[in-house]
C-alpha cells in the first residue's frame, strides 16, 4: 500500500518511519491521503516536463486553476500540481495564502500593490508582475484579511 503523508514538518519523520515499519510506502503520487488537521505544508510537490520537483511555499507566489490543471507559479517558472485548488486552500498557512477567485490562491508575501477596481473588486500586481483580479465573492473576505 502506498500513501501522500500530508503532516506538519515536526511529526513527519516519526510518522514516516511508524508507517514505514508497517510495511506501508510513503509516495508523494499516492491517491490516498494522511493528513494532520490544521496542518500547513511547507512544500508542495509539483511537475515541469518530465521530472517531479519539492516547491517550498515561501516561494510561491500564487496557483491558478485552469479547468482540470493546476499551476503553481515559483521563481517566474510554472509547475502543475494534483491537487485540486480546494485542497490546497485547505492545506496551505491561511495566514500566507488566500483565496481570491474561484480559481486563483496568491501568496500574501507575493503582492506588490492593491488596486480597487469598479463592483467590488481589487486588481492585485503580484512581484513577478502578473496581475490577478479580486472576485466580487472573496472582495470582503480579501479585504478583513488585509486590513484594507
Amino acid at each position: 500500500m502506498k500513501i501522500r503523508l500530508l503532516v506538519s514538518d515536526e511529526h513527519y519523520d516519526a510518522i514516516a518511519a511508524e508507517l514505514i515499519k508497517k510495511g506501508i510506502d510513503i509516495d508523494d503520487d499516492a491517491e490516498l491521503i494522511l493528513s494532520e488537521s490544521n496542518a500547513c505544508v511547507s512544500h508542495l510537490i509539483a511537475r515541469k516536463d518530465d521530472e517531479i520537483y519539492r516547491l517550498d511555499t515561501a516561494d510561491i507566489s500564487r496557483i491558478e486553476s485552469f479547468a482540470h490543471d493546476i499551476i503553481a507559479y515559483s521563481g517566474g517558472e510554472e509547475y502543475r500540481l494534483s491537487d485540486t485548488l480546494r485542497r490546497l486552500a485547505e492545506i496551505l498557512d491561511p495566514r500566507e495564502f488566500i483565496r481570491v477567485s474561484n480559481s486563483v490562491i496568491v501568496s500574501v508575501s507575493h503582492i506588490k500593490s492593491i488596486r480597487p477596481a469598479l463592483s467590488q473588486k481589487f486588481r492585485l500586481t503580484m512581484k513577478d508582475g502578473a496581475v490577478v483580479d479580486v472576485t466580487r465573492t472573496y472582495y470582503y473576505i480579501f479585504k478583513e484579511f488585509l486590513g484594507v
